[in-house]
């Protein structure tokens, strides 16, 4: 079996090796950037009834039997207390045109329900107008992952709108084009 080498080079491109720790961050961030990820913000309420909301990039699939989504949460964000098992919470996913709302919802000290509209969902967790997709759901489970926890959500009632999502990709949002 041949030994792995520190550094690989492909098509012209020098690898990084992780022990490195002055590229390691940089080159770690830029190489996830090239997978395209939709957008989504995750909306709940705060144990003193306020609807909060954050947006996530790490949203994706876990099981269809049961119907399980996961998703990672920052420990340093001011969100990491709002969203414990058993606490309902919703996927919005977000359309191409709703740009705005991704950099709105990932800024931290704002009021960031103003002038935004929104139903009441089930528990009277917000979901945000205009998206194209929505998952409502409650906390199945939490797992330590760096310095993040994986959110492990049961859907309890979704609704498919079906137009264009928002995209993040190389460190930008994009409409689907």
């Amino acid at each position: 079996m041949k030994e792995t080498p520190r550094s690989l080079t492909i098509e012209g491109r020098g690898g990084i090796d992780p022990a490195d720790e002055s590229d390691a961050h940089r080159g770690f961030r830029s190489a996830l950037g090239q997978f395209a990820t939709g957008v989504t913000v995750m909306t709940g309420v705060s144990p003193a009834g306020d609807p909060v909301g954050i947006t996530v990039t790490s949203f994706n699939s876990l099981s269809l039997e049961p119907p399980l989504i996961l998703w990672s949460l920052g420990r340093d964000g001011g969100s990491f207390a709002c969203f414990q098992v058993g606490t309902a919470f919703a996927v919005n996913v977000l359309s191409g045109d709703q740009k705005p709302l991704a950099q709105k919802f990932a800024q931290v000290g704002i009021p960031k329900f103003d002038r935004v509209e929104t139903y009441r969902g089930l528990d009277d967790v917000p979901l945000i107008a205009g998206c194209v997709a929505y998952f409502e759901c409650h906390v199945e489970a939490r797992y330590p992952g760096g310095d993040h926890d994986i959110v492990v959500g049961r859907v309890r009632r979704l609704y498919n709108v079906g137009t264009n999502p928002l995209l993040f990709h190389q460190g930008a949002l994009r409409p689907l084009a």
